[in-house]
């Protein structure tokens, strides 16, 4: 983070600090901001500055704003642009995803760790709804809460080089998707045929910060006939 041209902004009755990320780049950070507000924020942001910005990345207490305009004509938009109850309606994402639990590569450590058997560990895990929380370390890897505290499970000491596109992991207390093959040290406990992530499309997720999601288990074979 370059240091300190800092400035603060009032948006979406929240306090933002201004931070200087690079030449066509800033940071709005609200330290003990809860992540409804943040993704409330961005999908506000996104509908006041349209194609004043190229890209925004929300994190968990602060939001990146990637423009192409003069940052002080980004700022004053932001600030004089009064938020009506109408922007704030957009109704919230809700996805459905499958996901084949029989490709699982860590299914039976988590269920030893959990102290419950396999199968119980898959019903707990598909009655969960999921909200994705936000998209890092890795194009289009989904991180998500909601996860049922009986399956948090530390990541593994000695992470895989090369995790398949689509697995499903729990990491600690939350779960996520690596939309895109790379190497990860988070529990696999299943695998979606579901492409997540394409860098041609526009948006290039298929899901969104702030949606909600929830697991539909398919089998194997139907893992092998998607898309066919």
């Amino acid at each position: 983070m370059k240091e300190k041209e800092l400035q603060s902004l009032r948006f979406n009755n929240t306090s933002w600090e201004i931070f200087q990320l690079g030449e066509k780049c800033i940071l709005l950070q609200a330290p003990n901001i809860q992540i409804e507000k943040i993704h409330e924020s961005t999908r506000l942001i996104k509908t006041v500055l349209g194609n004043l910005i190229t890209d925004i990345v929300p994190s968990y207490n602060s939001i990146a704003l990637f423009y192409s305009t003069e940052k002080s004509s980004l700022i004053e938009k932001l600030e004089t642009t009064k938020v009506t109850a109408e922007k704030k309606s957009k109704k919230i994402q809700r996805l459905e995803i499958p996901i084949c639990y029989e490709l699982g590569l860590d299914l039976a450590d988590v269920a030893v760790h959990a102290g419950i058997g396999k199968e119980e560990v898959i019903k707990t895990h598909l009655s969960g709804v999921y909200r994705a929380i936000l998209i890092g370390f890795t194009p289009g890897f989904i991180y998500m809460d909601g996860l049922d505290e009986q399956l948090a499970c530390p990541r593994k000491e000695n992470p895989r080089k090369f995790i398949e596109p689509g697995s499903v992991g729990i990491g600690g207390e939350q779960t996520g998707i690596y939309s895109l093959a790379s190497p990860g040290g988070w529990n696999i406990i299943g695998r979606t045929p579901m492409p997540l992530f394409d860098p041609k499309q526009q948006p290039p997720m298929s899901i969104e910060v702030g949606s909600e999601v929830s697991y539909v288990r398919m089998s194997i074979k139907e893992f092998e006939a998607w898309g066919s």
